[in-house]
């Protein structure tokens, strides 16, 4: 591994697969890391890797699936468990089926489905803890929801939504538990096969009858496809908006502040989930991994073939040469340029629905829960180096 820049003891000992730097002290470590060099060498799933620190070059990574294929993180990381899905497909094989398995998440899609049905969920919700002292936000409410909107839209009875949510859970968990996560797919996989086979005679106006029927360019999805493709929305689409909902609502109870501010002035609802994108993504850190066939020469480091390379979306979106005073959590700040649903090719195709989920949740909460108070802020902080969100929100109301 030839390099410029030197390793820290500190930045070599953390293995960023497992660190959780809490709240402010990911942020201070990049601003470190970031001092050093545009890209520096870190431990990460007990490999020396290297890791992106800045935004010009985080941009110019997602911009560039030559250099950096996005493909190859899925094929290892979540393919083992659900199967191939578009985003560990490459060429045009991921611009169809990409295409076959996102019609719902389209910003003309996103816009056509009914508020009603994700207010209703909110309030489901809401309605299991209402006549409690306090209440756990996370386990009772950001966890769950992004999970029960995307069982409604494919059309999952709501009888069977905690079955789902306990095989969902059990994947998500898949390096930790494998023998575990194999056996919730496989129990959710042997569920589906008759649902599948009814959507077929009998279409619904629903996502799972969608990725049955829809074409293009004259190919539709086998059922295995099918099914790899509901498990991609559950593992991808539930996770990081309830991780982006449990950010929002730390930022906004940390402060009460900011609380009173987006409950007296509806207008400002808006820009802080924006700023929240910004100031603490769901996805800390994005692993890529350099091209095969030869090394390549980035950010004034040579990294060989077929190595981890973290695009470090918290430490672009806290540059301080993007954003001023980074670190302070300004409702209404330009977030123009902000990494978190990774500009270019790959774009994350479900964001526009993750807003929208967002924007309904925050309006209810406040709705129904307007003197809603954070009891334990110390033990409330945004955890975790890729997947990053508050472990429990502990609150009264």
């Amino acid at each position: 591994m030839s390099s410029t820049s030197k390793p820290t003891t500190e930045s070599l000992s953390l293995d960023f697969d497992t660190f959780q730097l809490p709240g402010i002290e990911l942020h201070e470590l990049m601003d470190d890391l970031r001092a050093q060099a545009p890209v520096v060498p870190v431990t990460f799933l007990g490999e020396r890797v290297w890791l992106i620190t800045d935004h010009a070059h985080v941009a110019a990574g997602f911009r560039d699936n030559n250099i950096f294929p996005p493909h190859t993180p899925y094929k290892i990381g979540i393919e083992p468990v659900i199967g191939e899905t578009f985003q560990s497909m490459t060429g045009d094989r991921h611009r169809i089926f990409r295409k076959l398995a996102t019609p719902t998440f389209r910003p003309r899609s996103v816009e056509q489905i009914n508020n009603d049905m994700l207010t209703s969920v909110a309030n489901e919700l809401i309605d299991r803890f209402i006549n409690k002292s306090e209440v756990d936000l996370i386990s009772a409410f950001t966890e769950r929801y992004p999970f029960v909107v995307i069982a409604r839209l494919l059309g999952i009875p709501k009888e069977e939504e905690e079955q789902f949510h306990r095989w969902v859970m059990a994947i998500l968990r898949f390096r930790s538990n494998p023998d575990k996560a194999l056996a919730c797919r496989n129990e959710l996989w042997n569920y589906l096969d008759p649902v599948i086979a009814d959507r077929k005679k009998y279409p619904k106006e629903d996502v799972i009858s969608q990725l049955i029927h829809h074409q293009v360019d004259d190919i539709q999805m086998t059922d295995e496809q099918v099914k790899s493709h509901i498990g991609i929305m559950f593992t991808a689409g539930s996770s990081t908006t309830h991780d982006s909902l449990g950010n929002i609502l730390y930022a906004l109870l940390v402060n009460n502040d900011n609380w009173q501010q987006v409950k007296n002035n509806p207008k400002l609802r808006a820009l802080c989930i924006e700023e929240t994108l910004r100031w603490e993504p769901a996805v800390s850190i994005l692993p890529r991994m350099s091209r095969s066939e030869e090394a390549i020469e980035f950010g004034g480091v040579t990294i060989e073939p077929n190595t981890f390379v973290l695009f470090g979306i918290c430490a672009a979106n806290h540059d301080p040469s993007v954003f001023n005073d980074p670190h302070d959590f300004q409702i209404g700040r330009n977030v123009e340029g902000m990494m978190t649903f990774g500009p270019g090719p790959r774009m994350c195709p479900g964001m526009h629905l993750a807003r929208k989920e967002l924007s309904v949740t925050l309006d209810l909460l406040i709705e129904r829960l307007p003197n809603l108070q954070l009891i334990d802020h110390e033990g409330s902080k945004p955890c975790g180096t890729v997947f990053r969100a508050p472990q429990r929100l502990l609150c009264n109301f």
